[in-house]
Parts: structure tokens; C-alpha cells; sequence
């Protein structure tokens, strides 16, 4: 009996499968945090100290030097809204965005319908479509201000086809904004362009095969099946084109500068003026911090939407 007992207790000493498992998962999650160990100290370096510090200096009176002078709390938020040139640099980003993301979005969807089909020649279509994602954004932007010149090839073009233009399209108040679009979706098409042809190429034959069995035509079966199916991809490339869209600066700062009178100033241009150029870090910080907040409750309605449209299977 004694010996049994004994037998019992030793076999008792070994690990459970549950504890297996446990074990198993801290290790794993170890692991992890072992390689996340050596980017976290440039992450909390260069995003979260540089945030928390704008946020501090959002609700501070901040000398040219950098210093803060006084603490004022929210009174900087409710000075900068009464700025008429901040209040117009909000009126032109969401202007800005409303035009840019649906071009964003279905400009390079399209493109990746038409190269998924296996024709000949298709494989230049893919080179030539993804061009855009290896030009850098000043290179694209000095090629686009040659060709949107009053005497650049765009109103060559449109004089050959009886359409007299004689337009400064980065010039003039009207064309200026929906000119940076243009040249903004030219500069991004070609990353979502790969994305989408790798999402729509990963929809199951069998079930595109199915739909042309009952007679679906290329739309319908696009509609119903191609699209619903890459709604993940779409999410994240409409989250994508709405952060690009909300803090666009690039194409402003090298084409116009905020020109004709305002109508290209953007948010993140705004920042940059009033910030760095003029070192007025107070308004800076604060006009920042507005920039992220509404880039935030634009994805928050976005995230609210992914619950209802996203389909993951």
C-alpha cells in the first residue's frame, strides 16, 4: 500500500495537459514581447513622448524657444477656433478628402478588376499600374507642376481637342484643390493597386464559377461575390486614404503653398505655418492636436461601419 501511494505522488508530479498549454502560451507570449523589446524604445521615443508633449503644449502658453510660459488649459482650443485662416484650413482638408478618398479607393479597384483577368499583355498592365508606388512624392509632384502650367501639356492637350484652355491650374482658385487630388491619387495608386489585385485574385474560383453557372453577368458577379469578399482589404485601404486624406501636406508644401489666397491651405500645412515657420508653438500644438482628433472621429465612424459592411471569412 505504501509503495502504491508512493506510485501515485510521483505520478501526480508531472504537469497537466492544461498546464502544458499555459506554459506553452506565456512562452509564446515571451517571445513576443522579446521582439517587440527592441522597437518599443523608439516607438515611446519618436510617437508617444513627442504626442504626449504636443498635448501638454496644446493646453500651454509656449514661449518661441519651446518653453512653456503658462498653463491654460482649454482656453488655446477655444482661441484657435475663432481663427479664420484655422477654420478655413479645416473647410479645405475635409473639401480635400470628400474628393480624394472615392477617387482613392475606386480609381486603383478598378485597375485591379481589369488586371485579374488573364489576357495578354496582362502582366505589363501590373508594371505599369504600379509605376506610382516607385516615383518619390517630390518627383511626382515636379512632373504634375510641368504639366499643369499654363503652357504644360494638359492645355495642349485640350487645345488639340477643340477645348480652348488656358488655365494655371495650380494657379487658379477653382482648379488648384482639385488639381492636388489629382496628383495625390496618382502618388498612392500604385500600393493599393497591389493590395486590391492580391485581394481580388484570392476570391475562390469555385464560387465565381457558380455565378457564371446561374447566369450571373460581370457586373453582378463583381457586385455580389468580388466585392463583398475583399471587404477587408477595402477597409483598411479606406482607413488608409482617409488618414492620407485628413493630414495631406506634401503636394501643398512643394506645389503651392497654400495658394491661390488660402485655397490649398491645409490642416497639416496650417501646423507647419504656424508652427514651425512662424514658432508659434502654441497655436501649433493645439492646431495638431485638432488634427488628430478629427482624423480620429473620422475613423471611429469608419470602425463603425467595418461591424456591418467587413465580411472576414
Amino acid at each position: 500500500m505504501t509503495s502504491f501511494t508512493s506510485a501515485t505522488k510521483k505520478t501526480n508530479t508531472f504537469p497537466s495537459l492544461a498546464q502544458l498549454a499555459r506554459r506553452r502560451k506565456r512562452i509564446q507570449t515571451l517571445k513576443a514581447y522579446l521582439f517587440l523589446a527592441p522597437i518599443i524604445p523608439f516607438i515611446l521615443a519618436f510617437d508617444y513622448f513627442p504626442f504626449i508633449r504636443t498635448f501638454i503644449y496644446s493646453l500651454s502658453t509656449v514661449n518661441s524657444r519651446g518653453e512653456i510660459v503658462d498653463f491654460v488649459g482649454l482656453q488655446n482650443y477655444i482661441n484657435i477656433l475663432s481663427r479664420k485662416d484655422f477654420v478655413n484650413s479645416i473647410l479645405v482638408t475635409l473639401k480635400f478628402t470628400a474628393m480624394y478618398v472615392p477617387l482613392a479607393i475606386i480609381c486603383p479597384l478598378l485597375l485591379a478588376l481589369i488586371a485579374s483577368q488573364k489576357k495578354p499583355f496582362s502582366n505589363v498592365y501590373q508594371l505599369l499600374y504600379s509605376i506610382p508606388m516607385a516615383v518619390s512624392m517630390a518627383a511626382t509632384c515636379l512632373i504634375f507642376e510641368h504639366l499643369l502650367t499654363r503652357n504644360g501639356l494638359l492645355n495642349y492637350i485640350l487645345n488639340l481637342l477643340g477645348v480652348a484652355s488656358d488655365i494655371n491650374w495650380l494657379g487658379d482658385s477653382t482648379w488648384a484643390l482639385p488639381s492636388l487630388v489629382l496628383i495625390s491619387v496618382w502618388t498612392m495608386m500604385g500600393f493599393d493597386f497591389m493590395l486590391l489585385l492580391a485581394a481580388v485574385r484570392n476570391v475562390p474560383q469555385d464560387l465565381s464559377e457558380s455565378a457564371v453557372i446561374d447566369g450571373a453577368g460581370y457586373w453582378t458577379k463583381t457586385l455580389k461575390i468580388t466585392i463583398p469578399m475583399i471587404t477587408p482589404t477595402l477597409f483598411y485601404v479606406v482607413c488608409t486614404q482617409i488618414i492620407v486624406g485628413l493630414t495631406t501636406v506634401g503636394p501643398v508644401m512643394i506645389l503651392t503653398q497654400g495658394n491661390p489666397l488660402g485655397h490649398t491651405s491645409t490642416l497639416i500645412y496650417y501646423v507647419y505655418t504656424s508652427g514651425f515657420r512662424s514658432l508659434n508653438y502654441t497655436i501649433g500644438s493645439t492646431a495638431s492636436i485638432c488634427a488628430f482628433l478629427l482624423t480620429l472621429v473620422f475613423l471611429l465612424i469608419n470602425f463603425l461601419y467595418e461591424k456591418r459592411g467587413v465580411v472576414y471569412e
